[in-house]
């Protein structure tokens, strides 16, 4: 089970737009995604959109998202603690 700190909460807002919401307080549905890439890139696939209960990412959110995905580490190893 990973802690807060190693995830990034993701948000539905209640005017549907799908946005990064690095502080965990935004209003609007949420889910988690790990702070990896791998874990990112499976997000994207369809997984989000089911725990946001959308249909379908807008482009301009996947976009923001895929942008998001790129800066985020690749390391693989499993966090310490």
């Amino acid at each position: 089970m990973q802690g807060k700190r190693q995830l990034m909460r993701v948000v539905r807002s209640p005017d549907g737009r799908v946005h990064v919401d690095p502080t965990g307080k935004a209003n609007g549905r949420g889910a988690y995604v790990h702070e990896r890439r791998a874990c990112w890139e499976k997000a994207l696939r369809g997984r989000l959109g089911h725990a946001l209960k959308v249909e379908r990412l807008g482009d301009d959110d996947r976009a923001a998202l895929e942008r998001h995905a790129a800066t985020v580490s690749d390391d693989t190893r499993e966090a310490v603690t």
